[in-house]
């Protein structure tokens, strides 16, 4: 109550206070979530990258799995095969005091999986383990096994046939008022019970708000022994450019000392201008091939042999030559160009051009590379760019190269490593990507979490 004071009167104004009306639209605001899932593993950075595996492993999954009150949760994994529409389910088990869950299910396949997790409260196993307290304590438990009796009808109506005519039974049981209490609890307490109603009771779900990824590889990207091999090198006439022929001959030999891979340099056209002679000298002599990392010439660039090696058929049968010994066949992925690589002529703007008009050449002080010129990644055209980079790791894909040994990936963007790895897999999963990264930890670290199956030490 409140006095005013009007000149020589006195009024009294009374105040009351009314509830605000609850909104309709209030109500859809209301959490539906009845659980708590959180610490859901194995994840990297809250799930922003999927874990890594191979063929074969089982996936432990744990999460910490929570509600109020006093009743007893399931819980499962469930979990996709790259492959599959439908989803896989395997239950998860109470480890720890700390509520702690664990499930575990096998990838037998390559590619990305997906998995999560899903509980819910166990109405009818909370019902059975209370039921069984009060009955020890000399509780009577007359309107509890009606309530048992309502979830296992509520349960009958969801199925089918004899399954359907058997839980019908146990609930009439359950009501049967003729029948002495402790014969309708017996009956309502019985394993078999307890079995059918864990796999067709209710299951109010509450599921993790994430869906989590792991890429499954094959075995060789666990482990491979790599042989490097310059086929330019395998000639047996001394002075005498090597081929792929020459190369070829040499997979029984490396076959039998042990080896399953044979990794090439690459194996494109090498460019003239700025060519370096041995051990990086700047003057280059007649019949100096020149490195192998500065690609590209008037013959070809990245989908291209160098002449002097043979012919694209000629690589194709040392692929199949290769595979037929029990050897797969990884080449070098070095996006560089030497300055006559076509792409200079047909996209000049893919190049970092320095303010005088010049094109930057790849440097590493007190190293310079003349004889290599640098992608600029963040060109206005990077579209078309990424996408030809992209192309020639599927060029090499149709010819049998399943491995790629990536040259500095640590100098190119990140964001193009995640786009491209994942397009190249999505359709290519068995494709195994090695970083040539001579940097920093959390720099490997980052690249291996963008896609890169393996990585020097």
């Amino acid at each position: 109550m409140q006095t005013k004071r009007r000149g020589t009167e006195r009024t009294v104004e009374r105040r009351t206070h009314r509830r605000a009306p609850i909104l309709a639209h209030a109500h859809a605001a209301l959490p539906a979530e009845r659980l708590v899932i959180e610490g859901v593993s194995p994840q990297i950075d809250g799930g922003r990258h999927p874990v890594k595996r191979v063929v074969g492993d089982l996936i432990t999954v744990g999460a910490d799995i929570y509600k109020d009150g006093h009743d007893l949760l399931a819980a499962r994994v469930v979990y996709r095969a790259p492959d599959e529409r439908q989803w896989a389910y395997a239950p998860m088990t109470y480890d720890d005091p700390h509520d702690r869950w664990s499930g575990v299910f096998r990838v037998d396949r390559v590619g990305r999986w997906t998995f999560t997790v899903e509980a819910w409260s166990d109405l009818f196993g909370t019902w059975r383990s209370e039921v069984g307290k009060k009955l020890a304590a000399g509780y009577e438990v007359s309107s509890e096994l009606l309530e048992g009796a309502a979830l296992v009808a509520a349960a009958a109506r969801r199925v089918k046939g004899a399954t359907r005519s058997r839980l019908g039974e146990a609930a009439a049981r359950l009501r049967d008022r003729a029948t002495s209490v402790a014969e309708r609890a017996e009956a309502g307490l019985t394993d078999e019970l307890a079995a059918l109603m864990e796999e067709v009771g209710e299951k109010r779900l509450t599921r993790h708000q994430r869906e989590l990824g792991v890429i499954v590889d094959r075995q060789a990207a666990r482990f491979a022994a790599w042989y490097e091999m310059f086929p330019r090198s395998q000639g047996t006439i001394p002075g005498r450019h090597g081929t792929f022929a020459d190369a070829e001959r040499r997979l029984p030999e490396l076959a039998a000392l042990g080896f399953d891979t044979v990794y090439f340099p690459p194996i494109h056209p090498i460019g003239r201008t700025h060519r370096k002679g041995p051990n990086n000298s700047l003057k280059a002599d007649r019949g100096d091939v020149g490195s192998p990392w500065a690609i590209g010439d008037e013959a070809g660039g990245h989908t291209a042999v160098h002449p002097d090696l043979g012919t694209l058929a000629d690589f194709d049968r040392f692929v199949r030559s290769a595979n037929q010994a029990g050897l797969e066949v990884a080449l070098d992925y070095a996006l560089q160009c030497s300055p006559d690589h076509p792409w200079l002529r047909e996209h000049p703007d893919w190049f970092q051009v320095r303010p005088d008009g010049t094109i930057k050449y790849a440097e590493n002080p007190p190293k310079k590379y003349q004889d290599i010129v640098a992608l600029d990644f963040w060109c206005e055209d990077r579209g078309a760019l990424w996408a030809a980079c992209r192309d020639a790791v599927l060029f090499w894909i149709e010819h049998g190269v399943k491995v790629f040994r990536v040259d500095n990936p640590h100098t190119k963007p990140f964001a193009f490593w995640e786009w491209m790895i994942e397009d190249v897999q999505r359709v290519h999963p068995e494709v195994i990507f090695l970083s040539e990264a001579f940097t920093r930890p959390k720099r490997m670290k980052g690249l291996a979490k963008l896609g890169f199956t393996q990585s020097y030490t």
